[in-house]
This record gives C-alpha cells, structure tokens and sequence, in this order.
C-alpha cells in the first residue's frame, strides 16, 4: 500500500476564503482550539468497540453489564464475530474489543437500546437493499453491496466496529474534512452557511452542511440517493453527526437518524472515539479486485452445476 496523498486537497482547502473566525458558546477546559478560535480536531483518529448496536433481547432492559456479566457476554460475541469474520475470509482481521462502558447497545435513543419499529416502507427497502451478503444475487455487480463493490465505505455515518477504523482531520475556518481509511472516503463539510443541494440532486453519500453549535461540530447530510439503506432508511434520511471533546484525547460521537418515512421516531448513536497515531495508507479498494469476478463467475459455476444436475 502506498501512502496517503492528501497535501494537495488540503492545500487547496487552505486557499478558500476564510469566514468569519469567532466561535460562540462557553469554552471546554482543556480544549485544544485553533488559531481562529474553534475546537481543534485536527489529527488521527480511531474507533471500534464490540458494543452491538441494537441491544440484545436476552439483555432487555441492562444498560451496563458487571465485569463478569461483561466476560461472559463477551466469550459468546467474540465467538459470534469470528464465524462471520471467517465466513468472509476475514478470521485473521480483526481485534478483538471491549464494550464501550460496560454498555449493551451503542443505541442510547430510544431507551431500550434497539432501532424503532420500521414503516411498512422503511421495511420493505430493508428486505430490497440489505439482504446478507451471502443471500444477495450475483445477476451483476449492481446485486452486490455498495461496500463490496468499493462504491462507499460506512463512513457516513461512522460505524462503530470490532475491527478499529482510523480516519484524519483536517480543519479551515470554513470547511473540515474527514478522510477514512477504509474506502479512502473524503468528506469535505462547509461549515459557510451554505445552503442544501435543490432536492432532485441526489449523491451516494449525500451533501453534508456543517456548523458549530458551541463547542460541538454538527453535520446535517442530506440529498441521498437511495441505492443503499441505513438499517432500512431512504432517501429522505436526514442524518445528524456531532462530535464534541469529552477530553482532549477523547471526542464523543453521536449520530441521530431522522427518516419518519422509514422509522416512527427517531434514533440515536453515541460512542467515544480515541486519538490515534498516524499515519493513513492508502486502502485502495477497488471494484477491479479479484473478490468481485470471483464472485460472479462463481455464481455462474454454480448455476451451470444445477443446470447439469451436479450435487
């Protein structure tokens, strides 16, 4: 892998225009600020956490496990992990991790840790777009999901793990970008006021507007374009990311899902992220790798075996 160019995006960032630098709202003790006032995120950063995301129903209604709860819940994922891991070929490529405080769900909205009840849409397009890997068709490559295909990572939102994802940020007075190592994904966020794309302009991994409310980054992503779904939401998702220091070597990340058309109500998201040291390499991925001809031409070998009557 080589490593990650990332000089001349920036440089060209740094050539815009500054906006106006003051930042409102109460200063955090031990903040790390920029020149012009802001918080400062500018580094490396990491996150992963073998947290599930929706609680379990065998632990409906614990927040927090014990530390032996913990070790025996844990023997359990850990084993859960490594059979999906190896079903990917991938038994060799994660580490395992922690909970996240001691939690059962990264889910902190509603309560009860799990994604609301879907809408009969929000259903049907988690059933057309989110079927197992293993399940999916393999007609073409646009069967396939978008992360295989190397089209998008899960960057947007940042998705909480076993296996650690490492991204960077850079910082203007008016834009921040966020560089993910997996998929090598930028996002370059104005942070200028300005407004959303018109509605009939539709992305892969939508428009993002930033703003800092106090001390918290908060960015609105909107304008997606429905070829790849959030757990069942649409293109009408509004997704809302904060981050904000918790210390200086620790942001607090929270997204919140807003799709009334897929979900009754709301949902959110929060885990910590780390700093991390650098630096990004290069991941690389793309639609050209060996893993997706092999998986069609195994498709086909398959069907050609049925069609012989082979075992």
């Amino acid at each position: 892998m080589r490593r990650a160019s990332v000089g001349l995006t920036f440089i060209g960032m740094l050539l815009l225009p500054p906006a106006a630098a003051a930042q409102t709202g109460a200063d955090v003790a031990g903040v790390p600020r920029t020149p012009w006032g802001a918080p400062d995120l500018m580094g490396y950063w990491t996150y992963d956490t073998t947290t599930p995301l929706q609680r379990p129903a065998e632990l409906a209604g614990k927040e927090v496990l014990t530390p032996a709860e913990a070790a025996a819940f844990l023997d359990e994922r850990y084993v859960s992990i490594g059979r999906e891991r190896a079903l990917q070929l991938n038994a060799d490529w994660w580490v395992p991790g922690d909970l996240t405080g001691g939690r059962t769900a990264l889910i902190i909205d509603p309560q009860d840790g799990r994604i609301p009840p879907r809408t009969a849409a929000g259903r049907a397009r988690l059933a057309a777009l989110a079927p197992a890997l293993r399940s999916r068709s393999a007609d073409g490559p646009e069967d396939r999901e978008r992360y295989e295909r190397c089209i998008m990572g899960r960057s947007i939102p940042m998705e909480a793990r076993p296996a650690p994802r490492l991204f960077q940020v850079f910082q203007t007075p008016d834009h921040v970008v966020l560089l993910n190592e997996q998929n090598f994904e930028i996002r370059i966020v104005p942070l200028t006021g300005a407004p959303p794309l018109p509605a009939s302009i539709r992305q892969w991994r939508g428009e993002g507007r930033g703003r800092w409310e106090g001390d918290t980054l908060v960015i609105e992503t909107t304008n997606f374009n429905g070829k790849w779904t959030l757990h069942g939401a649409g293109p009408e998702l509004r997704l809302v990311e904060r981050l904000s220091f918790a210390d200086p070597d620790t942001l607090q990340y929270e997204f919140t899902v807003h799709d009334p058309a897929s979900f009754i109500r709301p949902w959110t998201v929060q885990f910590p992220i780390g700093r991390a040291a650098g630096p990004l390499y290069e991941f690389a991925c793309h639609e050209g790798n060996y893993s997706l001809p092999l998986i069609l031409s195994g498709a086909r070998a398959e069907e050609a075996a049925a069609a012989k009557g082979a075992p």
